[in-house]
């Protein structure tokens, strides 16, 4: 069996897609366990969970019910793709407690950490995470302007070892750059796309089924370990009808994204309006249906006025059924989603069949090209983190073939 790879959020599973199949790979990218028939001629494939916003039983349950599905193809390496700065915590979104129970399910005794992910601007050494900010510096991830103040898993320890054996993963053996691992469960350093290639080959030398818990790095760092692969060239996405874009996510960059979103109609929604529905959120409906007709593209996004206590599932679960409903009235070209949770939530309401790479947007950002109801949609889903400030008008002009 090839590579597969189980991804904990939407945005994470869509760049291993795209990694994979720059790498010459036949991907796809499904919601759940595929048949059989629906991998005739794929290479490589993943599965796209909401593992990021549950809890412990719902998590122990999902990796489970997945791990005994990943049964039936007997896989040899098995890719827990998760966000490249590692947020997560015991209780929400537990990663650790995800590739454990997968590893359990699927009887694979050995786990390994790629720490990072040089290519996004993550990096690993002496076992502690950097990663890029907003500002350009490359900051430690708990004193990082963003991931450190996240809302939901903020950041307190840049020690992967002791952050990881918080979440339950223990006895991790640091594996430095340029070094070959001795034990399992080993963490490694990744600091440039060496370090990765190392990774690679020295995960490929262990000759055992393998749980690698990581970035897309883990992508590249499979990919460097074997034969290169030619690259078939892809046909360049475009789309004519009406672009809808929602920014669910509240970081700060996100929210410059959206002051930067010259060419599109903005609407702001409360988190409180959301959820609660009624006539504030009929009337959104409204504005932005009556826009789209006429052809204007449009960019809704959650405010960060509204402080109630509200739970970030549930928010993801009532955009969701929102930007469905929109889909399914004005039938649109081409949709644009900035936050993991929000993302996954959104795909999992439109139920693709499946979602292909289409091509490049900005790093960590693919366009896909997703099956919805027999016909095509392009998509482009970001994490709170990713791309520069002109991302929205960037995104469209991509999804039109610019």
């Amino acid at each position: 069996m090839g590579y597969v790879f189980v991804a904990d959020d939407f945005t994470g599973a869509s760049d291993t897609l795209a990694t994979l199949t720059r790498g010459g790979l036949r991907a796809r990218l499904f919601r759940d366990v595929p048949s059989a028939e629906a991998l005739a001629g794929i290479e490589a494939w993943g599965i796209a969970t909401h593992a990021r916003s549950l809890g412990r039983e719902d998590m122990a349950a999902l990796a489970g019910r997945i791990g005994a599905g990943l049964a039936a193809f007997a896989p040899d390496f098995v890719h827990v793709k998760i966000c490249s700065t590692f947020d997560s915590s015991a209780s929400v979104g537990n990663v650790a407690l995800l590739a454990q129970g997968l590893a359990g399910a699927l009887g694979i005794a050995d786990i390994a950490v790629l720490a990072g992910q040089p290519s996004l601007g993550r990096y690993a050494v002496f076992g502690t995470l950097f990663a890029r900010g907003p500002d350009g510096r490359v900051h430690r991830i708990d004193r990082h302007p963003v991931m450190a103040v996240h809302p939901v898993t903020p950041m307190n320890e840049a020690d992967l070892a002791r952050h990881l054996a918080a979440l339950g993963l223990h006895g991790l053996h640091l594996v430095g750059r340029g070094q070959a691992g001795v034990a399992f469960p080993r963490l490694y350093d990744l600091l440039d796309q060496g370090d990765v290639a190392q990774a690679g080959a020295d995960l490929a030398a262990a000759d055992r089924p393998l749980v690698v818990l990581g970035a897309s790095s883990v992508a590249e760092a499979w990919l460097a370990a074997r034969p290169p692969r030619p690259r078939a060239p892809l046909p360049a996405p475009a789309t004519t009808g009406p672009i809808c874009a929602f920014a669910g996510s509240r970081s700060s960059l996100t929210t410059a994204q959206v002051g930067a979103a010259e060419g599109l109609a903005r609407l702001p929604v409360s988190p409180g309006a959301m959820m609660e529905g009624g006539a504030e959120m009929h009337t959104a409906r409204d504005w932005v249906l009556e826009r789209l007709a006429r052809g204007q593209d449009c960019l809704i996004y959650l405010t960060s006025a509204d402080h109630r206590a509200i739970l970030p599932a549930d928010l993801a679960q009532k955009t969701a059924a929102f930007v469905g409903g929109l889909h399914t009235s004005a039938r649109l070209g081409g949709l644009i989603v900035a936050g993991g949770d929000t993302s996954s939530a959104i795909v999992g309401t439109l139920a693709p069949d499946w979602l292909d790479y289409a091509g490049e947007l900005c790093p960590g950002v693919p366009i896909l090209r997703a099956q919805v109801q027999g016909a095509d949609l392009l998509m482009a889903l970001k994490g709170g983190q990713m791309g520069g400030a002109d991302f929205f008008p960037r995104a469209v002009a991509a999804l039109r073939g610019a």
